[in-house]
């Protein structure tokens, strides 16, 4: 599955930063920027970051030599930035889930704490530092990275339940904002059973957990596209209005 993986993920990648690339232009181009731009912050990042690890892994061949004896201070560093970027790009969904749910409680009888919610975030920073004991030498290793990546994930996706949850019992169902909260389940619950399945199996499920993950976000951002289509953002929203730019 490794070498499958080692053919497909060109196409893969590829079709992600698209996939992105669009939701970015539909959402620069719609009424609906305003309203969902924190959507907006995240896919600009992602497509930062993708492109500028994509040219230092060029320059380096950083992804090639993350570990081991013959890693380069180029090497390392690329190591660094890439689960940096990989754990700051998991919180920030985890805090979109957040910002989705104060949002969907607008406007309902009890609406849900924003204190509560920021402790929330709070919480799932401290917890990886609690949890799972890391050396900084100077930096944690690897296997910090991927346990906080899965733990905030899982988090999301447990958060996302509770978006659907209050989506669901809205009288004035947002289909706008199920769509986009559907594409960002499918992201965090694929991408945390793929960390769940590597650290639990090894090394040795990497292309298959790396195959699946990569399929479960190019599903996601399809959706955001679909969501945030030309057409599909004209649509009239819930209680008859128009979304106001």
């Amino acid at each position: 599955m490794n070498h499958v993986y080692e053919v497909l993920a060109p196409f893969l990648g590829i079709g992600n930063a698209v996939a992105l690339f669009l939701v970015l232009i539909f959402l620069l181009l719609s009424p609906l920027r305003r309203r969902f731009w924190i959507i907006l912050a995240y896919v600009s990042w992602e497509l930062f970051a993708t492109a500028t690890l994509t040219v230092l892994d060029v320059l380096f061949q950083g992804a090639a030599r993350m570990s081991g004896p013959t890693q380069t201070a180029h090497n390392r560093l690329y190591a660094r930035l890439y689960y940096s970027n990989d754990v700051l790009v998991d919180l920030f969904r985890f805090v979109l889930v957040i910002l989705l749910i104060y949002r969907a409680s607008e406007g309902a009888t009890k609406r849900v704490s924003g204190r509560a919610l920021a402790g929330l975030v709070v919480l799932m920073i401290v917890l990886p530092f609690v949890l799972f004991h890391p050396t900084f030498n100077p930096f944690p290793k690897p296997p910090w990275f991927n346990s906080t990546s899965e733990l905030l994930n899982f988090g999301a996706a447990i958060m996302n339940l509770m978006l659907w949850a209050t989506l669901i019992a809205s009288r004035n169902r947002d289909t706008k904002l199920l769509m986009v909260s559907a594409g960002l389940g499918v992201v965090v619950t694929g991408t945390a059973i793929a960390y769940g399945v590597q650290i639990l199996a090894g090394q040795g499920a990497f292309g298959t957990m790396s195959f699946f993950m990569n399929l479960t976000q190019l599903a996601g951002w399809t959706l955001w596209c679909w969501a945030f289509r030309p057409a599909g953002a004209a649509l009239v929203q819930p209680g008859g209005a128009v979304p106001s730019p």
